[in-house]
């Protein structure tokens, strides 16, 4: 199970801390709906009549593609996803064809691997580069997709391949409107979007796929990037005013479980693909709008303790002896873009 699939089932430890520790979604919400109201509306993908867009497979190839220019092409979603790949889903795909997918899936993790380096990539390349790193990246997201399910699950377009199915033949298939609403929210990124200026953040201030010290107990939940102290969680949703307490709390959970503060996490955001926007609070305003009535560490401590079962961390105080965690006075008056990427224009 994922943190968010932890943080659906109501009854989950995690989900018990927080609605408990971090109650008032809501005062976030409004300042996110707030500020999303200075933002274009978002890009939508342009597929054939008759083709019904994989939204949730657009969210990890834009994922995979920012993740490229920053100099971090493959992760452990991806190549556990190759070798998890021998799990059928009840003799589904055959055997042939697995062993036909795994092939390409290694030829793919090589050649992605060709973008790797602390120089990161252009967030745009010439457009038959570009072409086919979009290709790839999408090719990698349904082996994410095995990753994700512990297996094969029914649906997945690289189990209807050929069983003597190339890593070409893998790309060729992926559809043409997943090129052109990628490389559009790529272009987003850079102009008027906040991420060419992330790129250029030095190699050791980027994390991609970041985890916690904490990760294991919900999962193994690993996040979008940590940018510079900044928590981003990327959302390709083409309805972002549908952002939910989920969200937030997705948020406020890789905050916590990060109990050591490996991460020197100062501020947390939602980047929305689709319209280059990059809302964002500081921790301290994120925690006075949820309501906290804890300082961070006393929370990480005690989402710990509730997390292993009182093993370890420290339960917080009697509610009687907590006060109220300073509110921001304005929140949604905070830029739009956050400083520590305006300083590398």
């Amino acid at each position: 199970m994922s943190l968010t699939s932890h943080l659906k089932d109501a009854r989950s430890p995690i989900s018990r801390f927080l609605a408990e520790q971090l109650p008032d979604t809501r005062a976030v919400l409004t300042d996110y709906r707030d500020r999303l109201a200075h933002f274009p509306a978002p890009l939508r993908p342009q597929a054939k009549a008759g083709l019904k867009p994989e939204y949730r497979m657009l969210g990890h190839t834009i994922d995979h593609r920012l993740r490229i220019s920053l100099g971090a092409p493959t992760g452990s979603p991806i190549t556990e996803g190759i070798v998890r790949a021998v799990i059928d889903d009840d003799g589904w795909p055959s055997q042939e064809v697995i062993r036909a997918v795994q092939k390409a899936g290694d030829a793919m993790v090589e050649e992605l691997a060709r973008y790797e380096g602390d120089a990161g990539q252009p967030l745009c390349l010439a457009p038959t580069d570009e072409d086919r790193l979009i290709r790839l990246c999408h090719v990698a997201s349904s082996f994410e997709a095995i990753f994700r399910h512990c297996g094969w699950m029914r649906g997945n377009t690289l189990g209807l391949c050929a069983t003597d199915a190339t890593l070409d033949n893998l790309v060729d298939a992926v559809p043409d409107y997943v090129v052109g609403d990628i490389r559009q929210q790529m272009q987003l990124a850079a102009d008027p979007g906040p991420f060419e200026n992330m790129r250029l953040l030095p190699a050791s201030a980027r994390a991609c796929g970041p985890v916690f010290d904490g990760s294991l107990q919900v999962g193994g939940a690993d996040a979008d990037f940590i940018l510079d102290g900044s928590l981003i969680d990327c959302k390709a949703t083409i309805r972002p005013e549908r952002i939910s307490r989920a969200e937030i709390y997705q948020l406020a959970g890789y905050l916590l479980l990060d109990y050591s503060d490996t991460h020197s996490i100062t501020t947390v955001a939602l980047y929305l693909s689709r319209q280059g926007a990059l809302i964002n609070w500081s921790v301290e305003d994120f925690l006075g709008l949820l309501g906290a009535r804890h300082e961070l560490l006393a929370l990480r401590e005690a989402c710990r303790h509730t997390l292993t079962e009182g093993r370890h961390g420290i339960p917080l105080p009697p509610p009687d002896s907590a006060r109220p965690f300073p509110r921001p006075r304005s929140a949604s008056s905070a830029p739009l873009q956050p400083s520590l990427f305006d300083q590398l224009d």
